[in-house]
């Protein structure tokens, strides 16, 4: 019986559909399901087939395009051929398949060459994306430093980015989108102003506009699980889960719960002895000022490899003025955290990882129930 890949399958699946891919190293799962969320407010009965659930699906079929989240991580995104192609970014990942960054880019370089969809869109602000942007001049979106310089961008099809009164805009003919207040989190205004390019590209080219969009909107966007998921409250602190597992990814959950929560205590657990020792410098950089931190063992997923140990990590983060723990597992995070919870001042506890760190927030609601 042969077995497919599920880029394998969504490509032979979807080969005649019109098709949006979303691709790059961090942010797509979440901008597959705001395009969605955009094409339908627009009255486009689109469908889904996203890498994380929403509200418990990850995927929902009615009509074309198809938003479709394409996964790097094993080269299956080279699988499917897109009219529209979204790359949110591009960031050594995945050491354990591309090996090097220089490896990575030349996949995307040969795939983009060979395959070049109608509509490209390349998110900036990563040496590897900038590259890929260099090379093949599509459409883009602001940068994390550019938003927090104020400073907007310009496509060549005369689409473009602005600030206002604290505000970022997008401006489509003469219609300006809302798109989000500067005080948010970057990476939500990345994710965000990437889904409304991609949606006005594909609307534009069918006669339609995008809707009319405020707050109220970007709040009832449905929520990605495990990407900042409330869970609920515990001794009067909010549980909050997250999939960061890359130390990007982890710098900018860290931006997000100092806006949310200012003082909160981070549950990390690394994901893949691959990953965690390629980035092991980076991941020291980004925890060294967490105020709270219990840091667990790898999450393996299964991988057999030699490398960096979290007890080294903890060595190293321990002394200081902050509060920094090693749990040999989930329950003695548990214990951890409700052994100092008086200690930590903390409003939230936040997990952090791909693997199954999440669990320590069930069993501090599960202790509290008895």
């Amino acid at each position: 019986m042969k077995v497919f890949t599920r880029g394998e399958f969504l490509a032979i699946l979807l080969e005649k559909k019109h098709k949006i891919g979303v691709g790059g190293s961090h942010g797509k799962t979440s901008t597959t399901w705001m395009i969605y969320a955009l094409l339908r407010a627009a009255g486009v009965e689109a469908s889904v087939y996203a890498g994380g659930k929403s509200n418990g699906m990850t995927s929902v079929s009615a009509g074309e395009p198809y938003v479709v989240e394409l996964d790097e991580s094993d080269g299956s995104i080279f699988k499917l051929k897109p009219d529209s192609l979204v790359i949110t970014n591009l960031e050594f990942e995945h050491a354990d398949f591309y090996k090097t960054p220089a490896e990575m880019l030349k996949s995307f370089e040969r795939y983009l060459l060979s395959e070049r969809p109608e509509n490209l869109i390349i998110g900036r602000g990563y040496d590897l994306s900038d590259r890929l942007f260099a090379m093949f001049s599509p459409l883009s979106f602001p940068t994390h430093d550019e938003i927090r310089s104020g400073v907007g961008f310009e496509n060549s099809d005369c689409s473009s980015f602005y600030m206002k009164e604290g505000s970022l805009f997008f401006l489509s003919g003469d219609t300006e989108i809302y798109a989000g207040d500067i005080a948010e989190p970057t990476h939500i205004l990345q994710n965000r102003s990437a889904a409304l390019l991609a949606a006005y590209e594909y609307l534009s080219k069918k006669g339609l506009a995008l809707p009319q969009i405020d707050r109220e909107f970007w709040k009832n966007v449905p929520k990605v699980d495990r990407r900042f998921q409330n869970i609920g409250t515990w001794h009067g602190m909010t549980l909050v889960d997250d999939y960061a597992h890359h130390p990007s990814e982890v710098h900018a959950l860290i931006e997000q719960a100092e806006h949310e929560f200012k003082n909160f205590c981070l549950v990390f657990q690394p994901h893949r002895i691959s990953r965690f020792t390629a980035f092991y410098d980076r991941f020291k950089e980004v925890l060294k000022d967490a105020g709270c931190l219990i840091i667990l063992p790898v999450y393996s997923a299964g991988e057999k490899f030699e490398g960096r140990a979290s007890e080294e990590l903890y060595e190293e983060l321990k002394s200081g003025d902050n509060f920094v723990f090693y749990a040999e597992n989930i329950d003695k995070a548990a214990e951890i955290i409700e052994e100092n919870e008086k200690k930590f001042y903390a409003s939230a506890i936040v997990s952090v990882g791909a693997g199954d760190v999440n669990t320590v927030l069930t069993k501090l609601m599960s202790g509290e129930d008895k």
